[in-house]
């Protein structure tokens, strides 16, 4: 699951609360001389398709409908003959889509993330994209969409966990409410033979909805799935009376089939990946990918056909699969068609065995900005949010040099070694900048080139998602997390010569650790009450700092620095290693000795940024799109600009870059 990347809340920010300890402003913050603001465009640029649907294309012809996830997002058609796109239009105002279906009469339905809007394109050659709005308001997410013989539209929405339905012949629009108790997500969605199936997240139950009366039932579970916490029902598909459900994640899970008629589950299969399983195909055999090879099954026996067609990389699930005439001697009969992530097209004839896979023309777009960093010697980076990707940037000409990769959390490059952290399973890899870049898993160079980046942890096993924070620590590289489902970050040391890590966690007690920095030989941490998802609720009410002595592997102190505030969303060390916390609305310094916060100085109470500039001895703040400088001397507050923005990052001398969605701004200080 991924939610939206922008961190904290837009606005103008409001005057600067008086210093509470030592000398700060008491009135609003003072205004600089103006700034030179250069725009150094989008560093990264890749595809990425999440839904995806087969049917009948602008001229009638059945293409591969997908969603390209992008600012804005696009609906784009692939035609399975020759691989090129033959419409593409944007979903304006929203960034992707996990959810594309297309009903009987050919018309196209998008249901998107961030925005919860369904969007419709009727059949036609140069039909335009009607906006349909929020079908539920104050739903965010449409996660996945359902069509029934007679055209209506279900989906399944989030953070009100919800179903609803939509009738394009009187644009009735019907909630039927939350399927389960306090969850919010309605994660999957199918509908056959006038029952809806809903799955949730983050822990799975499926919910059977009778589609005239809304009465809902709560179905068994395979009994060899094992504990739910934490697993997903992340697909589910219907045909035949037989309900699809693989348990898991997007990159891997266990596929049951439910019988409807005889109310039991098919053994699970393990190593499945989605999106989808396909609809039944010659000899009724379904399609999907298991161990990362195209595979078919038949319901009736549980006898599975390998079509001999693998997948490469760390993600292969398919993006939208489906069935097509291809008229071509050498495609003959039904072939299935399908696309994978970075937009690749696979097609798998069953009468021949022919398959291929070749690379379509679908565009990329710019990809939204994750994290951005500045290393010892003056390189700026940039990383890739939901498409992913790593990005070096020259910080006098903006020119960037893109690598394919996962989704970035976090970049500490130190010269000879840059340490990148990912997402998901919160991963840590290893990267040489003089060497060539070779990802096996995203991008990888020519034959015999060797990896690099090289993966040193994975904390899949621990259920960590995000590796958030990064710092140097002398002989160690340290590194935070947040957890996937449950609640509870690790703190995770690795020796820079061996590689060898050792994870800790619990650290603080159910809470994330989303800053870091090193001080007086002390790994120093803040932490948020919040898990990657805000999922469960959190059980503390106030963020930690910590100090944690990295040779004997024990935690030193913990302290709550401001009462009140739920995450430290800035730490750093000054040039005489002295510690500075954002929280709460207040930038403070924090003593290691007293551990107490000894001078502090208030600013726009809202989740910022921080930065430092060791030669000027000022803090910059990044808070409701205001960049504000804090001089260490006497705490004076000064607007620097307004600039809409939420990732920062501060250069050796002096010049601040910032992120905004794909957009990244060079700000000069005279």
């Amino acid at each position: 699951m991924r939610l939206s990347r922008r961190s904290f809340i837009s606005g103008v920010a409001g005057g600067v609360a008086a210093g509470v300890i030592g000398s700060g402003s008491t009135a609003g913050p003072a205004r600089a001389a103006p700034a030179t603001v250069d725009n150094l465009g989008s560093p990264l640029r890749d595809v990425l398709l999440i839904g995806g649907a087969v049917g009948p294309g602008p001229n009638g012809r059945t293409v591969i409908w997908s969603a390209v996830s992008g600012n804005p997002a696009h609906l784009a058609a692939v035609d399975p003959v020759t691989g090129k796109v033959v419409s593409y239009q944007p979903l304006d105002g929203s960034p992707g889509s996990y959810a594309v279906v297309v009903a009987p009469d050919g018309s196209v339905y998008v249901g998107t993330y961030d925005t919860g809007s369904l969007y419709r394109r009727r059949p036609g050659r140069h039909s335009e994209i009607e906006n349909l709005s929020r079908p539920l308001p104050g739903e965010v997410y449409i996660w996945r969409l359902a069509v029934d013989e007679n055209g209506i539209i279900y989906g399944g929405t989030a953070l009100g966990g919800k179903v609803f339905s939509y009738d394009p012949d009187t644009g009735a629009v019907r909630d039927y409410g939350p399927v389960l108790a306090g969850n919010k997500y309605v994660r999957s969605i199918a509908v056959m033979d006038g029952k809806i199936y809903a799955g949730t997240l983050p822990d799975a139950h499926l919910i059977e909805i009778d589609v005239v009366s809304g009465a809902m039932r709560e179905l068994p579970l395979p009994a060899d799935l094992g504990p739910i916490t934490g697993v997903n029902v992340y697909d589910l598909n219907a045909y035949d009376g037989r309900v699809y459900a693989r348990f898991g994640n997007a990159t891997n899970g266990r596929l049951g089939i439910w019988d409807v008629a005889a109310q039991r589950w098919s053994p699970l299969l393990a190593n499945v990946t989605g999106l989808d399983v396909s609809e039944p195909g010659p000899g009724g055999l379904v399609y999907y990918t298991r161990n990362a090879r195209l595979t078919g099954l038949n319901p009736e026996t549980g006898v599975e056909t390998d079509t001999g067609l693998s997948f490469s990389g760390r993600i292969f699930n398919n993006r939208g699969i489906g069935w097509v005439t291809l008229a071509d001697p050498g495609w003959p009969g039904r072939t299935l068609v399908g696309l994978l992530w970075r937009g690749a097209m696979f097609r798998y004839n069953p009468l021949t065995g022919r398959s291929d896979v070749t690379q379509t023309d679908i565009p990329g777009e710019p990809v939204p900005i994750s994290c951005m960093s500045v290393g010892v010697n003056g390189r700026l980076w940039a990383g890739g949010f939901l498409n992913g990707g790593l990005a070096r940037i020259d910080p006098d000409t903006g020119a960037s040099q893109f690598n394919r990769f996962s989704q970035t959390e976090s970049v500490l490059d130190l010269g000879d070694t840059v340490w990148i952290g990912v997402y998901p399973d919160a991963r840590l890899y290893r990267y040489d900048p003089a060497a060539a870049w070779s990802s096996t898993e995203y991008s990888p160079g020519p034959p015999g080139t060797p990896e690099n980046p090289v993966k040193v942890v994975d904390l899949k096993a621990v259920d960590q998602v995000r590796a958030r924070a990064s710092t140097d620590a002398g002989p160690w590289v340290a590194y935070g997390t947040m957890p996937n489902l449950v609640l509870g970050g690790a703190l995770v040391i690795v020796d820079k010569a061996t590689g060898a890590s050792r994870i800790h966690k619990p650290v603080v007690t159910e809470q994330s650790i989303i800053t870091l920095t090193y001080a007086g030989g002390l790994l120093v941490g803040g932490t948020s009450i919040y898990g990657a998802y805000s999922v469960p609720a959190p059980t503390q009410t106030e963020a930690a700092l910590f100090g944690f002595d990295p040779v004997t592997d024990t935690k030193v102190f913990e302290v709550v620095p401001v009462p009140g505030a739920r995450q430290i969303t800035g730490l750093v060390t000054d040039r005489d290693g002295g510690v500075w916390l954002l929280a709460g609305g207040q930038l403070c310094a924090f003593d290691l000795a007293s551990r107490a916060v000894t001078r502090r100085v208030g600013v726009p109470n809202a989740t910022g940024r921080l930065g430092y500039h060791a030669a000027s001895d000022t803090f910059y703040v990044l808070v409701n799109d205001t960049l504000l400088k804090v001089s260490r001397a006497d705490l004076t507050v000064t607007s620097v600009l307004q600039q809409s923005a939420d990732i920062l990052a501060v250069h050796p001398d002096g010049r601040v870059f910032l992120g905004d969605g794909p957009m990244v701004y060079r700000v000069t200080l005279p």
